[in-house]
């Protein structure tokens, strides 16, 4: 039989290693998580049986690695590929919150939550490397659009997963959006109460206002309205109520304005003028959410207002709005 089939033996000098800690030790080629989900899925074993990588090791415990996972070298294993320079600044800079049930990213504008027929690179797809201390893989709790910025919340146990996923289902999480808007809107505090559905064509896909859609509640505060070289422009707070997809940015257009930055519910294309410039990345941003603890007790998370709605709120002398 082929060294690479044999099991590795525990001596006493391993004695009361985790089995994860072990295996990271002696094979310096294997990535961490590639080990977390060997273990997860049962390809690892100890004893013949499934484990958990914090089991503390035994005299004569056999760890078995499957062939497959063995490169010539039989200290080698095929491993994650590395992250680029991208996605490590988010691991290392973009996580705002993080305790054993919950870990909150503060979402980048153009980064995809999860993939598509022209999108492979995205959040769902590196979540292993959100892992950290779990021995779990992180699941995504709700989404943003690719174009939105800030708070996305990813659960870190089944535990959690089932209890907040219950929470988003019967709308018990509050989430406050900012966005500068292209226009005025009717009040400086309303709710717009108009039903959405998807409406889809061959080379058009967008949410819009349909009497038969579904019930779609957005709440709004004006925070600011005014001029910037004569078009008129609103920051504005928003809570939607319920979550139908592009529901923001579907009832903005329903009342004759665009969030800007948003190419694909802008119905002012050929008006924007002055605020060109602005125009790369859609001003809309997940600034804070509300979520239920294991007490019920509202835990409150905010993200930082992004730095190209920045930019535009200095012009406008509005940096003042912002909570450092």
């Amino acid at each position: 039989m082929s060294l690479n089939h044999k099991p590795i033996e525990i001596k006493e000098k391993d004695l009361g290693l985790r089995l994860d800690k072990f295996l990271q030790l002696r094979f310096k080629n294997l990535n961490f998580l590639n080990i977390q989900k060997l273990i997860r899925t049962g390809q690892i074993r100890v004893d013949g049986k499934r484990v958990v990588g914090s089991k503390r090791l035994e005299l004569g415990n056999l760890i078995r690695v499957p062939y497959v996972y063995r490169i010539i070298n039989k200290r080698k294993y095929i491993v994650f590929q590395p992250l680029d320079k991208f996605w490590q600044d988010i691991i290392d800079n973009n996580i705002i919150y993080k305790d054993k049930d919950i870990l909150v990213i503060n979402k980048p504008s153009g980064v995809a939550v999860q993939g598509g027929s022209k999108i492979k690179n995205h959040i769902d797809n590196k979540l292993d490397y959100f892992r950290f201390d779990s021995p779990y893989r992180p699941q995504l709790l709700h989404r943003l659009d690719k174009d939105t910025s800030g708070v996305l919340v990813l659960s870190r146990n089944p535990e959690t997963t089932k209890r907040l996923g219950h929470a988003f289902k019967n709308r018990n999480i509050n989430k406050i959006y900012w966005a500068l808007i292209v226009g005025h809107l009717p009040k400086i505090k309303g709710s717009i109460n108009l039903p959405l559905a998807e409406v889809k064509s061959k080379n058009f896909e967008r949410t819009s206002y349909i009497s038969s859609g579904k019930e779609a509640i957005t709440k709004y505060t004006v925070l600011w309205k005014g001029k910037y070289k004569k078009i008129k422009i609103s920051l504005v707070e928003f809570e939607p109520k319920t979550g139908r997809k592009h529901q923001i940015r579907a009832h903005c257009n329903s009342l004759g304005c665009n969030i800007l930055g948003d190419k694909k519910y802008n119905i002012m294309k050929n008006k924007i003028g002055s605020l060109d410039k602005f125009m790369d990345q859609m001003h809309l941003h997940a600034k804070e959410i509300g979520l239920p603890d294991c007490q019920d007790e509202t835990v409150r998370i905010v993200s930082p207002i992004p730095v190209h709605m920045k930019n535009i709120l200095k012009e406008l002398n509005l940096l003042n709005f912002i909570e450092e």
